[in-house]
């Protein structure tokens, strides 16, 4: 594999999905509550990353491309703030400010090195006719400057708008632009044409409606989907067992992972599709990519909480593999 980890620096790639803000509350546990048997957290520090498509488009600032982001927030502190860490951390944002929907925010409990506790602060919609013709208008005007765009479905409600996913990757298909789609829930008749699409094997269970035990069933029920789908590509992540691309060349291919230690799994898929498409945007081939994908997850799983993968920690892997 021969790979030029600066070239990242002429790829340039859109984001379109839920963005969120991801808050860490780091603390210690010394003694139970007399009010009720909890823990009680004595909060040391509080933090603050990019959550959800924003951590896609983290990951791809961090090892050097050109990343712009388009998603909808809400006339809120946390839409501010979202805004102020994507412009400190080099990425464009077409963030569409809109009264009727909340900044996604979700804020995690962090002691005895393991996450207590979540709270979850949304409103899950979908987008209003007008809303969706703004965001579509916007995407024609930008499109051509793109190299890749990655669709980061969280299932909060901008990808699940009627027609929208299926205009979006029409619109790249017609320019010759490769779409990334990191899917969520069993309706993937919207992600349909897609260039590649990224479940885990959760996210393969629920859409094929089996329960896949062996490699032979994974590959079989991979191609089938696949094939339904009209998909280029299907690269299906396993956590432990690694990953499993099948597509456009003769023979599946199995990835073994490349997990030293599992802090946390969060933000994973974040990284693959991240990497992924930026490898194939800069002319590797899809089994390349995928593989330069599985070895950047194999880093960020021994970090805890949302992180991304830095172009240092991606040379580092990639020298001692």
């Amino acid at each position: 594999m021969n790979i030029n980890l600066s070239d990242f620096a002429k790829s340039k790639i859109l984001v379109i999905g839920d963005i969120m803000v991801d808050c860490y509350l780091w603390g210690k546990v010394e003694r139970i509550s007399p009010e009720a048997p909890v823990p009680i957290v004595q909060t040391l520090k509080r933090t603050y990353m990019l959550g959800g498509a924003g951590n896609v488009a983290l990951n791809l600032a961090s090892i050097g491309c050109q990343t712009d982001i388009m998603a909808i927030c809400g006339n809120d502190k946390a839409g501010d703030q979202l805004k102020q860490m994507l412009s400190e951390n080099l990425i464009t944002s077409h963030l569409i400010f809109n009264d009727a929907h909340l900044t996604i925010t979700k804020t995690r409990i962090m002691a005895l090195e393991q996450q207590l506790l979540r709270i979850d602060e949304e409103r899950i919609q979908t987008l209003q006719v007008g809303l969706k013709e703004y965001l579509l208008s916007k995407l024609r005007e930008i499109i051509l400057s793109y190299n890749a765009v990655i669709l980061s479905d969280y299932g909060k409600g901008l990808l699940k708008t009627p027609d929208i996913t299926e205009s979006i990757i029409s619109l790249c298909r017609a320019n010759n632009i490769s779409v990334f789609v990191d899917p969520k829930g069993k309706d993937w008749g919207r992600y349909k044409y897609a260039t590649c699409v990224t479940p885990n094997s959760a996210e393969l269970n629920l859409v094929a409606n089996e329960n896949i035990e062996s490699e032979k069933e994974l590959i079989e029920i991979s191609e089938r989907i696949r094939k339904e789908y009209s998909l280029d590509w299907l690269l299906v992540t396993r956590g432990s067992k690694g990953m499993c691309l099948t597509g456009e060349f003769p023979s599946p291919l199995l990835i073994p992972t490349q997990a030293r230690q599992v802090y946390d799994v969060s933000g994973a898929g974040d990284t693959v599709i991240s990497v992924l498409a930026a490898g194939v945007s800069i002319g590797l081939s899809f089994q390349d990519a995928a593989m330069v994908a599985n070895k950047a997850a194999g880093v960020v799983v021994g970090k805890v909480g949302t992180q991304p993968i830095t172009k240092d920690e991606l040379e580092a892997v990639l020298n001692h593999s």
